[in-house]
């Protein structure tokens, strides 16, 4: 009964392997729909900026997965980010009264959150639980229906 679970494991493995990537294309393609939807950045830096990569599968039981992506989508996500530096103060008069109004804000940018980022991935990773889940419980099925006898006999 060993052979056959021997040789499932590494099917297994480059199922789990396969749909991660796959899932990973599309979630790099999504992310990539949002920030064209939401018309985020004129030099499309953050749009080339994605890259994913399968970092490690040990025998089938961990898959790690890494999408990396410019550190500034993460700011236009929250809204938060564009300014004068942390050099600028209210001791030094007109400039900062030019620039920014009594509460510290600035007078010509209104910054709102674009959301292209946050909701998306919780929908992704959700996904790919689902995926995993699947390729888990049709292992599950196939090892318990290797296991269960061909045929039954019964005497009355």
């Amino acid at each position: 009964m060993s052979g056959p679970q021997q040789e499932q494991g590494p099917d297994i493995a480059a199922e789990r392997q396969r749909v991660a990537l796959a899932w990973l294309d599309i979630t790099i393609q999504n992310f990539r729909a949002n920030i064209k939807k939401l018309k985020i950045g004129s030099t499309g830096e953050l749009y080339e900026s994605f890259r994913g990569a399968l970092v490690g599968a040990a025998g089938g039981d961990e898959l790690k997965l890494r999408l990396v992506y410019a550190l500034q989508g993460m700011y236009v996500d929250m809204g938060v980010g564009r300014g004068m530096g942390a050099g600028v103060t209210k001791d030094q008069g007109a400039d900062y009264r030019r620039l920014r109004n009594g509460k510290g804000k600035l007078h010509r940018h209104q910054r709102k959150a674009k959301r292209w980022q946050s909701r998306q991935l919780a929908r992704e990773q959700h996904r790919l639980g689902e995926l995993m889940s699947d390729i888990s419980g049709r292992t599950l099925i196939a090892t318990v229906s290797m296991g269960l006898p061909k045929s039954i006999e019964v005497n009355l």
